[in-house]
């Protein structure tokens, strides 16, 4: 679903909107919270465990119910200290962008339903093209530069409970060097090769001309998804972001 880039400037839009002492005093944690989920790609652990949401399952699902179900302790922000109540905002910010992503973007135009069909092809060219959304957000040193220092300073002493002290410490460490780090199509070819290893799908043909279209495949995904649409999603993203933050920090 959308990258680390994406979520983070969202929930930057998020805060601004809000203009919540909370958020303002610990963005740092804001930022790294709307991360957060994707911690899984360096615990391995299995995507609903962090996203509280099932990509493969068509009925209504709230991954922002499930998540604070799942974790009661979380559910009054009133008995959160500050950097807790910040990152969890930003928590927040990333299950609703990823829930919004799939269900006006992924699921049309590259899922099992969609005319792509869900297949191995459609897949990487949804990634093809959430990383293209990356490498323009990344392209801005100004948001990245705040990103950085904000994060860089962030107080980690954080009672959260769904993630543990020294994973949420070593991913603080993969945010400050990501951010840092300029878009690579070949580390994207890459990851790419193993995502079709992944699934089963790999064959030297097929990495191949998957390879050769890089970044080729942003093309043609834009002759279905448009930028226009991709820009009303991700508008779409920031408002439902600030209505659930909003709505959680009011239980304080």
């Amino acid at each position: 679903m959308p990258p680390l880039a994406i979520h983070t400037a969202i929930a930057r839009q998020m805060a601004d909107s809000l203009c919540v002492p909370d958020l303002d005093q610990q963005r740092g944690n804001v930022y790294l919270g709307s991360t957060a989920p994707d911690v899984r790609v360096l615990t391995r652990w299995d995507r609903q465990r962090t996203h509280y949401f099932d990509i493969h399952n068509f009925d209504d699902q709230s991954s922002v119910r499930a998540f604070l179900d799942d974790n009661p302790t979380l559910q009054d922000p009133a008995g959160l200290a500050t950097p807790s109540r910040a990152f969890i905002a930003g928590y927040l910010s990333h299950l609703v962008v990823d829930e919004m992503w799939i269900g006006a973007v992924y699921r049309p135009y590259f899922g099992e339903r969609s005319g792509l069909g869900g297949t191995v092809r459609a897949n990487v060219i949804d990634r093809a093209l959430q990383f293209s959304l990356d490498a323009d957000r990344r392209a801005d040193s100004e948001l990245m530069l705040h990103i950085l220092h904000e994060v860089a300073y962030c107080d980690l002493d954080l009672d959260i409970g769904v993630i543990d002290r020294d994973t949420l410490g070593r991913w603080h460490g993969v945010i400050t060097d990501y951010v840092q780090s300029q878009p690579d199509w070949d580390r994207f070819r890459e990851r790419a090769r193993q995502h079709l290893k992944r699934t089963g799908d790999e064959t030297e043909t097929g990495y191949i001309e998957i390879a050769e279209s890089l970044p080729d495949l942003v093309d043609e995904a834009l002759r279905t998804l448009s930028r226009d649409r991709i820009d009303e999603v991700l508008h779409g993203c920031t408002e439902e972001s600030v209505r659930v933050v909003r709505e959680y920090l009011s239980c304080a």
